[in-house]
């Protein structure tokens, strides 16, 4: 739910959980390694991903790493990593921020709760690494100028800057797997990153001729021990409490005055705003995200193609769009015979690639 500050004129468009890793802790059986580790060389040997059914669902396997753990899984989802290193838990689980907030936080933990049940053929002890929270406002404008305004308890601080303009702060560091902060302009990574489905979440409220301003929180796996946080569960139920602490005690954003002593400052109305968030937003459906990332990923793309096709007319001596289709229809056809790679070939490899992000 939206929530209007009538003080500082903030308009909150949405909060909640944007990340949400998981480990767990489980005994694979032999038999599934071999799987693996038969479709790993499989995907070593054609330099790509191999097919591998999971759970009723097409998962994928990369013939490389996800970080330490050697057997990396990949889907629309997600990607899972798996490993018999009897130093590290079984499981680690990250799924996409697009099926996070296409489909829910409760129903994606209900999915990889039942995989992972599926791989380990029994129960999984289930541990939250990594937990970032957020809150997206209208009505807060930030400059460099106003770094001085943040006080927080993190040492390392970082102002962002493209072509003069600010883009963003950042407080704290990941490396600590403590708790680190970042604000930053939404919209320029909404229009830069073609995610064109955000606005489907902001509703109603969102003004397409304003900026929207993110402020994210993310506490790693030793922050939320200190939260007294272990499994997702735990982590959910507590996000209220987290964010209370992140941006009351350890960030806040403050209205300067003669007291030399900047944390007796008091609290800015706007941040008093991202203070309040609400941290629910529903669901919009995991098909229209993507239907508005396919359009988001073709907007960029557009300006590139234009031109292209552009300079093959010209180079083909073509006057319009029909007969440099046609040129190019020709040039394709002479580039499959010469590669011995039909065209819907590469279609499906891009088609491929388009499902496993």
């Amino acid at each position: 739910m939206s929530v209007i500050d009538t003080t500082s004129h903030v308009v909150e468009l949405a909060s909640g959980v944007d990340a949400l890793y998981l480990s767990g802790r489980a005994d694979l059986q032999p038999e599934l390694f071999n799987a693996f580790a038969s479709a790993r060389s499989d995907a070593e040997a054609v330099d790509g991903p191999v097919p591998f059914r999971l759970l009723d669902d097409d998962w994928q396997l990369e013939p490389f790493s996800f970080g330490r753990y050697r057997y990396r899984l990949v889907h629309p989802f997600g990607m899972v990593g798996v490993t018999d290193s009897e130093n590290l838990p079984a499981l680690r689980v990250q799924p996409r921020a697009e099926f996070l907030h296409g489909a829910g936080v409760d129903t994606v933990l209900t999915y990889f709760e039942r995989l992972g049940e599926f791989l380990a053929g029994g129960p999984v002890a289930w541990s939250l690494s990594r937990l970032d929270l957020f809150c997206d406002v209208q009505g807060w404008q930030i400059h460099g100028d106003d770094r001085h305004r943040f006080v927080c308890r993190a040492t390392r601080r970082d102002l962002h800057e493209e072509s003069d303009a600010l883009t963003g702060f950042e407080f704290g560091r990941r490396s600590t797997k403590t708790m680190c902060a970042r604000i930053y302009d939404k919209t320029l990574q909404v229009d830069k990153k073609g995610l064109d489905w955000w606005p489907r979440i902001w509703g109603e409220r969102f003004d397409p001729l304003r900026q929207v301003l993110r402020v994210e929180v993310e506490v790693g796996r030793q922050g939320l021990v200190e939260f007294g946080v272990d499994s997702p569960t735990e982590g959910l139920a507590n996000a209220g409490n987290i964010w209370a602490n992140a941006t009351e005690k350890w960030l806040s954003y403050r209205v300067p005055t003669s007291d030399d002593t900047k944390s007796r400052w008091p609290v800015a109305p706007e941040w008093q705003s991202v203070q309040n968030a609400s941290l629910r937003h529903g669901a919009i459906g995991v098909d229209r995200i993507r239907a508005e990332r396919r359009r988001g990923e073709l907007r960029i793309i557009t300006p590139a193609l234009v031109g292209y096709l552009a300079r093959a007319g010209a180079l083909s001596g073509a006057d319009d769009l029909d007969t440099t289709i046609g040129a190019v229809r020709h040039l394709v056809a002479r580039d499959e015979r010469q590669r011995g790679i039909p065209f819907e070939s590469r279609i499906a490899e891009r088609r491929a690639e388009e499902s496993r992000r």
